[in-house]
């Protein structure tokens, strides 16, 4: 990147669990950092933030001033499926062109492990069409796995929300790659610092997996020790699911999620170069949170 000037870092999602993990940990290390919401003031504080949505129209003096943008924003609150690709996808085309257009220099998607060739999860399918513009576009893709930490959010804080039930659902064979938030935060320090990174998608996660059940004992009270779980067919609860949000029944997880769950990539792709970046990543434990 260029030496020029001193960098600015642009975080879309900032709001967000990862989002605002990463604005933490860079502004930590002295980086000056443009938060980007969806409502926003001009300032929080001594910290600039931008609107930015999604869903409208995207003006490249957004980015002004910025060195290197990373693009953590994800609308999850929209369910039907045409309107997600529209706000998410078409929106994240959007943004990416309006970005460079702006002389940003280097653009970091925060894909997910869902997004991989063969996945059926409409959120996989969406990260992989952003993915397929960045990397046109001669930019960086990470895919993280399920992050879990001391203060887990997404998918983890909602397994651990099942973990506590008296008896603790598990798919039988399914597995996951797991990161824990501070080697994800290491992980995005190096790139969005290094003077170069290869235009990849690079995955942020444990290898080998994690087994389904194992995670989900590991977050159950007391180190899962004495905990129950019982076997769960998902093909017959991934309909279920699907009826119930026909519905609008409220729901713990969405069958989408579900499906992401079941059904996860085979492999954690960019190994080599995160090896070549240094970049580390810790068995699962949730011991020592």
């Amino acid at each position: 990147m260029a030496k020029d000037r001193e960098p600015l870092v642009g975080v879309t999602g900032s709001n967000g669990y990862l989002g605002s993990a990463l604005v933490a940990a860079l502004r930590a290390e002295d980086l000056d950092v443009v938060e980007y919401r969806r409502v926003a003031p001009d300032v929080i504080g001594n910290a600039e933030v931008r609107q930015l949505d999604l869903g409208g129209p995207m003006d490249a003096r957004a980015f002004e001033g910025v060195s290197c943008l990373v693009h953590a924003a994800w609308d999850l609150r929209e369910t039907d499926p045409r309107r997600a690709w529209e706000r998410n996808v078409e929106g994240s085309k959007r943004l990416l062109e309006s970005a460079l257009d702006a002389g940003v220099e280097r653009v970091i998607f925060v894909s997910s492990m869902s997004a991989y060739f063969g996945t059926k999860q409409d959120y996989g399918l969406m990260k992989l069409s952003v993915e397929r513009a960045v990397l046109e576009s001669n930019q960086v893709v990470v895919r993280p796995g399920l992050v879990y930490g001391a203060q887990s959010g997404g998918m983890a804080s909602t397994l651990a929300k099942l973990a506590r039930l008296p008896v603790i659902p598990v798919f039988s064979g399914a597995h996951q790659f797991t990161l824990h938030v501070d080697d994800f935060l290491a992980a995005m320090m190096t790139l969005v610092q290094s003077d170069e990174v290869p235009s990849s998608v690079i995955g942020l996660a444990h290898e080998p997996a994690t087994s389904f059940k194992e995670i989900m004992l590991a977050l159950a009270p007391g180190d899962g020790g004495g905990a129950k779980t019982i076997a769960v067919p998902w093909h017959p609860l991934l309909g279920l699911l699907r009826v119930a949000e026909r519905l609008r029944f409220p729901l713990p997880v969405r069958s989408d999620s579900l499906l992401g769950l079941v059904r996860p990539a085979s492999g954690v792709p960019g190994r080599d170069v995160a090896h070549h970046l240094g970049l580390s990543f810790r068995p699962f434990s949730v011991a020592a949170e």
